[in-house]
């Protein structure tokens, strides 16, 4: 069974430079996917754009296609009920997000291209502010995520969050190449811009796609 402790060491692999930056964030999704047991897992930062405040994706895994792949920028032009939702109450769990006021939003963009039925997005923040999110997504079939799966995601959150900051300030300052196969669609597209409750284990999913 996976082990939410064996973030630490993956976060302390970084911290201690026996990494850098492009492997902790493949090791951090490949793990958090493992973890969870979803087809696909991210994390993303806020940023700003020309068209208002959005996310963007620093890293994303595919487990059925055991790869990186990219997505582009979230935005508050186009989704702000799902940032309205984050917001409010640090996350959101869409089991079936293709019919969620909150993710509906992206049903032609991204989740019938990817044939993704279920989100799970929870934010993370560092001194009491918030500036990025893990994201979980289930392709195949639709999934009830559990009470566990989303009290892992905020304890990575807790542990992890300094360290994907210093990772993201990294990615900021130096130029690296993408850690991705550009040929995923993306949520929303964007103009550019610099920079535990007793619920059961979590349930084995089924059918995945890219």
């Amino acid at each position: 069974m996976p082990d939410p402790q064996d973030m630490n060491e993956i976060c302390a692999r970084l911290d201690r430079g026996e990494v850098d930056r492009n492997q902790f964030l493949e090791a951090f999704t490949r793990e958090m996917t493992s973890l969870i047991g979803c087809s696909r897992a991210g994390v993303w930062m806020f940023i700003d754009t020309v068209d208002g405040r959005a996310l963007r994706c620093m890293a994303m895994y595919d487990r059925e296609r055991d790869q990186m792949v990219s997505a582009t920028d979230m935005s508050t032009a186009y989704a702000q009920a799902y940032f309205d939702a984050l917001q409010r109450d640090g996350a959101v769990v869409a089991p079936d997000a293709r019919h969620d006021p909150t993710t509906q939003v992206f049903l032609d963009t991204y989740l019938l291209p990817l044939d993704i039925h279920s989100i799970l997005d929870v934010s993370f923040s560092v001194n009491g502010v918030m500036f990025g999110i893990f994201s979980c997504e289930q392709v195949g079939g639709p999934i009830k995520w559990t009470q566990r799966q989303l009290q892992w995601l905020r304890q990575i959150g807790s542990r992890a969050s300094l360290t994907l900051l210093n990772a993201a300030t990294a990615q900021a300052e130096t130029d690296m190449d993408p850690l991705w196969e550009p040929s995923s669609p993306s949520r929303l597209r964007t103009m550019p811009a610099p920079l535990v409750p007793d619920d059961p284990d979590p349930e084995r999913r089924s059918g995945r796609n890219a």
